[in-house]
């Protein structure tokens, strides 16, 4: 009768653990979806802030800083 209790015991205790390691494995599962989801965001977000930025320049190039007349009022060019 002992051992037959003990067996019982044994199989309901491996149905709790497997149980549980299940839950454990689900858990690391989501937690790794979610840190690389965040990850995804982050890049995105870097992303837009670059095109922000790229934005904030002028769009056409700056005039060449004026060059002095050399000879009076006449164009070296």
């Amino acid at each position: 009768m002992l051992v037959l209790a003990t067996a019982e015991v044994v199989r309901v205790m491996g149905v709790w653990v497997r149980r549980a390691d299940a839950g454990l494995a689900q858990g690391a599962a989501r937690n790794a979806a979610a840190r690389v989801a965040d990850r995804d965001a982050r890049d995105l977000d870097e992303a837009r802030t670059l095109r922000d930025v790229g934005r904030l320049r002028p769009m056409r190039p700056a005039e060449p800083p004026a060059r002095p007349a050399v000879g009076g009022d006449r164009d070296p060019r």
